[in-house]
């Protein structure tokens, strides 16, 4: 196998409540990492703001990321996902947006319109996806036109986390490919998030002082492997 043994960028994940919370994160851990992601916390009270003050909170929140590429997630129903997505049009550096939403291509098409760029994002965490899947997946999800592409799957063995990573190489070897990532979670997927440089992967998630997903690292820990890994 020919290695490709780029080092990856480091996304903190963040899934704070408080615009405090956000910059007391990226105060302690911003040093490792090169982008921030945040996705609010169910229950964070955005309700409370106005359209116009949510604008004003994503802009603090993009200021706090000093410098660093700000992605924007929002988990809910589909329709106030859209909502949020859309207000985050024009201020966020990339918007998340699942494959699964049924306005994922016109959402794609309004935020390159607003010059907004877009990771799209599969996760599969009920079962286990063959390294065929992996490869395919990414094609089928290039033709939303998407910036940035990620799968994300369960890990329940050392294999299935090789799986997933020699898929995502198969699709690394095609011609033009969008960028990507790829990331097996759980304990056994740990390794994917440390060496997916080698398999083509182009960023991957560290957390903060609270995990948001299984088998995370701290952005500092993270960032303290990958130093040895790709010295």
């Amino acid at each position: 196998m020919k290695e490709v043994k780029k080092r990856p960028q480091i996304c903190l994940t963040l899934n704070c409540r408080t615009p405090e919370e956000i910059k007391a994160e990226i105060d302690q851990y911003g040093d490792a990492c090169q982008a921030v992601e945040w996705y609010p916390e169910t229950g964070a009270g955005l309700e409370q703001y106005s359209k116009d003050e949510f604008i004003q909170l994503l802009k603090l929140v993009k200021i706090m990321c000093r410098n660093k590429t700000f992605f924007f997630g929002f988990q809910g129903d589909e329709e106030e996902t859209n909502r949020y997505l859309r207000l985050a049009m024009g201020v966020a550096d990339y918007l998340v947006i699942d494959w699964k939403n049924s306005q994922a291509k016109q959402l794609i098409k309004e935020a390159h319109r607003r010059r907004t760029k877009v990771l799209l994002t599969y996760h599969e965490l009920e079962r286990i996806m063959t390294k065929d899947e992996i490869s395919m997946e990414f094609v089928k999800m290039e033709g939303c036109r998407a910036d940035m592409l990620a799968i994300i799957s369960f890990a329940n063995t050392e294999a299935d986390a090789y799986a997933i990573l020699e898929g995502s190489f198969a699709y690394n070897q095609l011609k033009g490919h969008t960028p990507f990532l790829a990331i097996a979670m759980g304990d056994e997927g740990q390794a994917s998030r440390i060496c997916g440089g080698d398999f083509g992967s182009v960023m991957t998630y560290a957390c903060g002082s609270k995990a948001t997903a299984p088998g995370q690292f701290n952005a500092h820990d993270l960032k303290r492997y990958m130093d040895k890994y790709y010295r």
